[in-house]
Parts: C-alpha cells; structure tokens; sequence
C-alpha cells in the first residue's frame, strides 16, 4: 500500500502526537516514515521537535536514487527506513523510537522470543552500530533480512524499530512492545525502597542574578551572588555561578537512588544517556567544590548520599537530562539483575557526547533541537 503525499504527511505527524502522549519518544529523539511509492517515503527531519512539526516541514527521500527534498534535512536514519522499504515491500509506516523499557532490554543484545514478546513471533536485536553509521544500518538490515516475520526489531544500546502495514500497526507494535518489556523488566528486577534520606534540593529556574527555588512545598527566591540561609540554596547558586544552566532539577528517583549510593561512576549502558547526559555520570558527596567539578563536560551527578542533580540551558533540556539519567539507572538495574553487561566503550561515549554537544549548539542558534 502507498500513501499519497498529503495523507502520508498528516500520518507521520499524528503519529508523532501520539508516541508523544504515550511517553514513547521526547523531544527530537526517535523517526517516523510513511511510503509514497515503491522508492519513496516522507520522513521526519533532523532536529524538529514532534509537538511543533507540521506536515510541510517534513521531507521526501527516495532511496533509488539517494536524494531529497524538503525545507529541512531528513533524519540520520533515513538509511535504515529505505531497508525497511526496499527489504519489505508489505511495510507502509516505520516508527524508530528510543522508549524506556524495550531500549533497556535491548542493552545485552538478546532476542525477545516469541513467547514473552509479540504475536507475530520473536523480536530480534540487532548488533551495535555507533548512531547514524553504516554500521549500524548494516546490522539492522541483517536483522530485516534473517527474520522476515519479525515486524519490530531492537537495536542493542540504541532503541527499537517497528513496521507496519500502516500507521495504526506500526504504532501499536510499539505501544505493545513497551508494555511487554516493562513487564519483562518488573519480573527480573527487585523493585528498590523508597527514597528514605535522599536529600530533597529541589528545582531551580534562573532569572538574571536570581533563580526561584521550589523546596519542600514552597517556592522562594535567591540570590546566585549573595549568601544564602541554606545549603540547598547556596549549592544551586554555585551552579549558576559557575556554567551555562538555566535549570536545575533534583531527581530522588528510587532507581537514581539505589545506584547513586552504590557505585562512584555510572557507565552509560544507552547511546542517548551519553549523548545528553554526559560519557560517565559520577557520585560526589552535595558539596559545592565536588559537585561543579563532577559537572565538568557532563548535565547531571549522583548524590553520594542518594538522587541527582540534572543542569540544562533550558527547563525542557533539563528535564531531558533527568528523564535520560534515570532510564540509564534503570537500565544499569537491568544489567545488574541479568548477569551484568558491559557499558558502552568510554571512547564510542564521549564521541557521541562531543558530537551531541557540537550539533546541539548548532542548531540551538538556529531554533532547532538536537538530531
């Protein structure tokens, strides 16, 4: 089945809104494409953020002849959508997606069989490929070609892939993917206790040389250059003082909590944790000197004596930062309970956190947001 233009255009955004309501991607993160013809789909473009993009900003890829149009670029892995086409010829929609529960199962690169999984048979997990690589799209393709019956495949480190007949298939594989991996993820990981004396240092926002604090129920202003009554206070006033955040958020997340205490560096297991959080995350005592120092080159910290603190230019940023540092001590949980896995090679990490951090503050000039 082929779209038309229009309808695949109206799809590919609805889609979009909807993997949105349903926590399913964030931000920039993830692609959608939908088939116009044999050789040609709309896809999502680089860096556009789901809840403003319009049909019109979408591009049209032709993989017959590798070319393009549109008002922005397609997105990195418009490669691995044209296998998706080319290998499958029944496949109308492709959502790429780096959802919580799926992305983290997918860390050992094992296959889901079919029995836990879907359906439609077992999910298979494609090698790893640094983002955006031929690497990368070379093993999914492997994957598109070894398991024919297999309509949603995990990408190790990465995310997950799902095609469909059409837009409504596509995206319920996904929604139903994440259901079965939470319920994965729940049936091998010991749920930890709650928070218990993490220490609650509250969310800040800067305005000039002032930042409002919400602490303990209550919200009140401080100064970023003059003293301070409270620790909480001063060590966001530190912060300020000494980088580029804008925003500062407190993560007491039970996950965040347990493994804050229990190891002096967490690895990233996932490409996006490196990317936007930082190519290793250290657990420093809430001190000021120690925690600007551990904020060097990285968006967020572990609390030695439990949570979080996660920086950004912006309240969104931010809250992307501690929404990926969180799914990273998940994700470290994961391993721990399965027999433990390696995290991501420190040099693939900072790579990709260089080349995040490079791209980001290109296209923050432009108004864009992160590929």
């Amino acid at each position: 089945m082929y779209y038309s233009e229009a309808q695949a255009r109206d799809l590919v955004v609805r889609a979009g809104h909807m993997l949105r309501e349903k926590g399913l991607v964030e931000r920039t993160w993830g692609n959608i494409s939908a088939r116009i013809s044999e050789t040609r789909f709309v896809i999502t473009p680089s860096g556009l953020a789901y809840e403003t993009m319009r049909p019109e900003h979408l591009a049209v890829y032709d993989y017959a002849h590798g070319s393009w149009h549109g008002p922005y670029k397609p997105s990195s892995e418009k490669g691995i959508h044209a296998d998706a086409y080319r290998l499958r010829p029944e496949v109308s929609f492709v959502i790429h997606t780096h959802q919580d529960m799926a992305s983290i199962c997918g860390i050992k690169g094992e296959a889901l069989e079919a029995g836990e999984a879907l359906p439609l048979g077992p999910v298979p997990c494609a090698a790893y490929g640094l983002s955006s690589t031929k690497k990368l799209r070379r093993a999914v393709a492997k994957e598109l070609e070894s398991n024919p019956r297999s309509k949603a495949i995990l990408m190790r480190r990465h995310g997950v892939l799902c095609l469909g007949g059409d837009m409504e298939e596509a995206f319920s594989l996904a929604d139903r993917l994440e259901e079965v991996c939470a319920r994965r993820f729940d049936s091998l990981v010991e749920k930890p206790q709650a928070t218990g004396s993490a220490p609650e240092l509250g969310d800040s926002f800067r305005d000039g040389d002032y930042f409002s604090l919400k602490l303990d129920g209550r919200e009140r202003k401080c100064s970023i250059y003059r003293k301070n009554s409270d620790a909480a206070a001063e060590l966001h006033a530190a912060i300020y003082r000494n980088s580029q955040a804008l925003c500062i958020l407190n993560s007491r997340d039970p996950y965040v909590c347990r493994v804050s205490r229990s190891i002096k560096r967490l690895r990233p297991m996932l490409d996006d944790q490196a990317q936007i959080a930082g190519a290793d995350i250290l657990s420093v005592p809430a001190e000021p000197d120690k925690v600007l120092k551990a904020l060097e080159g990285r968006s967020a910290l572990l609390l030695r004596e439990g949570g979080a603190l996660c920086i950004g230019e912006a309240p969104d940023e931010a809250r992307a930062v501690l929404r990926l540092l969180e799914k990273g001590c998940r994700a470290q949980a994961y391993a721990d309970a399965t027999g433990g896995c390696p995290p991501l090679a420190y040099g693939d990490a900072l790579l990709q956190r260089l080349v995040y951090v490079k791209k980001y503050s290109k296209k923050k000039r432009r108004g864009q947001g992160p590929c």
